[in-house]
């Protein structure tokens, strides 16, 4: 395989995914939330053209559940998380992809419905010619990271889960050549769940199944607006 794309999952379980819904949603809600969320990004990672499409699950004993979540989108690749912190994980995945052979991957989180999958595959083109690309979400973190083949330390000394995250990633990069993605947007509290709402409505009136999923769960949510 010349190239890799990684989507991080977890097991939809009330209490353990989108705890920070859970000031406004409940366990039960978030988590049924989540797992809209998941399926959708998983669509989008199925169309894309990367030779791998994989499911980097966690805990260590979701692949069952996530196979059977997952198995009516289409064929992926398993692999569990690594233990450590996100960056950790993140390396670890990597190096996993470059050991089976990926020349370019991507990775991806399960916290933006409405990507287009054309950013992902974007993401793989950019690394043609360069040695990095992030994918900016308007958080401060990024819903993207790619990378080559090679060394690279742009996951060392990161405050993850902070809106930080981009600015110190980028700050890393040294003297690696970078490509830029447009930027996007994650869904974390109520009040992004909310805008996601609105403009899955919006992109479902125009004629778009992006994120069909995800709307067909909060048009039964209660939500702050934007």
């Amino acid at each position: 395989m010349s190239t890799c794309a990684v989507l991080f999952a977890k097991k939809p379980a009330p209490g353990a995914v989108k705890t920070r819904l859970q000031n406004h949603l409940s366990a039960t809600e978030a988590a049924r939330l989540y797992e809209a969320l998941l399926l959708d990004c998983a669509t989008a990672l199925h169309a894309t053209t990367a030779t791998a499409k994989v499911i980097a699950f966690a805990p260590a004993e979701a692949e069952t559940a996530l196979r059977g979540l997952l198995s009516p989108i289409g064929s992926f690749e398993y692999a569990p998380q690594p233990e450590g912190d996100l960056g950790q994980r993140m390396e670890g995945l990597m190096q996993w992809a470059f050991a089976r052979g990926a020349e370019r991957v991507v990775l991806v989180g399960s916290d933006s419905p409405s990507l287009p999958t054309e950013y992902i595959d974007e993401g793989l083109a950019l690394l043609r010619e360069k040695e990095v690309v992030l994918g900016p979400s308007t958080d401060g973190g990024y819903y993207l990271v790619g990378r080559r083949k090679g060394d690279s330390r742009i996951f060392q000394d990161v405050a993850w889960s902070t809106g930080m995250v981009l600015e110190q990633t980028l700050a890393r990069l040294g003297t690696q050549t970078f490509g830029l993605l447009p930027p996007w947007y994650d869904v974390d509290t109520p009040t992004d769940a909310g805008f996601l709402k609105v403009h899955l409505e919006a992109l479902a009136r125009a004629g778009n199944p992006q994120g069909r999923h995800s709307l067909a769960v909060l048009r039964d949510l209660v939500l702050p607006r934007p």
